[in-house]
């Protein structure tokens, strides 16, 4: 009879592997329209409820992990591309450009437009 271990990151004091590894992987999997929880925990062969049990370990939840990497994504490509943000929007899979400038609004205090104007050019 042989058991089945879950293979996720073991966590070490003062890091949070899960949450880094997790974040590795929506950063691909936001892009491809996969990002639900389910899909996450899929390819960690465990279930969701061990997944959010896991974040919940390291004082994450999925949603805040999901919505980090959203607002990293964005940063990155507003400084370093001129897509316009219904593009943006689509490729983060918003459904309105409205609601990628509420989110974005809500993550850093600013809209789209006013970071891009502030951070153009600062990045290497």
């Amino acid at each position: 009879m042989s058991s089945h271990k879950a293979d996720l990151p073991r966590p070490r004091h003062g890091q949070q592997p899960l949450t880094d590894e997790l974040r590795r992987t929506l950063r691909v999997e936001l892009i491809k329209d996969t990002c639900s929880a389910a899909t996450a925990a899929s390819l960690y062969a465990v279930s969701r409820r061990t997944l959010y049990r896991h974040l919940k370990a390291e004082g994450r939840t999925f949603r805040q992990v999901t919505n980090e990497v959203r607002c990293e994504i964005a940063c990155m490509v507003l400084a370093k591309s001129d897509l316009s943000l219904s593009q943006i929007a689509e490729v983060l899979n918003y459904a309105e450009h409205s609601a990628f400038t509420r989110a974005f609004r809500r993550w850093t205090g600013q809209t789209p437009s006013d970071w891009r104007s502030s951070h153009r050019g600062l990045t290497g």
